[in-house]
């Protein structure tokens, strides 16, 4: 993957992003974390390792997007302690009919990822005009490396389906922000994995929420 240090001073409170499928690293320039913390972009899991240091840092708080919620799993795996841990539309089953998205969409999404099947996805994934033209201001990654990016992602989460919640994952998540009107990952199936796991925050936002990043983050 590629790691965007956003902030690097060396402090030792540090804000660990994973990115959703497909983004850009200028998609995220609206981070913010209180004074006294770094800020580190993943993105582009075409490549899953994961290499960098982070024993300096007191304090890491994972904030993981949409696809982003597995590969963060996928890629730390128990190796850092998490003070905390915050799914943002998306669930570490993001292949799945019951928990995740439904596996003909996703193939669907596959399969037709043309450069207009890639504008029809930004749409559903803004919402709305506003938003999207604000979005589309953002430099695009190429579309065979973020075709090549989702069918890396299918490749490692298809077939992890399950049958319950009852699964473990390697990542203690501690809060769930769902979107009313996400349009990528269904709101239900959002809601049937993370009922019962952890704190559940609703907020009225399409599946790109981070215009509101200052209404609910509490970093």
């Amino acid at each position: 993957m590629k790691i965007e240090k956003q902030i690097n001073s060396s402090y030792s409170r540090l804000l660990l992003f994973f990115a959703g499928w497909s983004a850009s690293p200028e998609s995220f320039t609206g981070l913010k974390a209180e004074n006294g913390t770094d800020i580190m972009l993943c993105y582009d899991y075409r490549d899953m390792t994961f290499h960098e240091d982070l024993s300096s840092y007191k304090e890491i708080h994972l904030i993981a997007w949409s696809m982003g919620v597995r590969m963060a799993e996928l890629a730390l795996a128990g190796k850092h302690a998490l003070t905390t841990a915050t799914a943002i539309n998306g669930t570490p089953r993001p292949i799945d009919d019951n928990f995740g998205i439904p596996e003909n969409i996703f193939r669907g999404t596959l399969d037709n990822l043309t450069a207009e099947g890639m504008k029809r996805f930004n749409r559903r994934m803004c919402g709305s005009r506003d938003i999207l033209a604000q979005y589309e201001e953002f430099p695009a990654r190429p579309l065979e490396e973020v075709k090549d990016e989702l069918q890396h992602i299918y490749n490692l989460c298809n077939g992890q389906s399950i049958t319950n919640a009852d699964d473990t994952t390697s990542i203690q998540w501690t809060r769930a922000i769902i979107s009313s009107d996400d349009h990528i990952f269904p709101v239900a199936n959002q809601r049937n994995y993370w009922n019962g796991r952890c704190l559940i925050t609703e907020i009225t936002a399409p599946h790109y929420p981070f215009y509101l990043w200052k209404q609910w983050n509490e970093l």
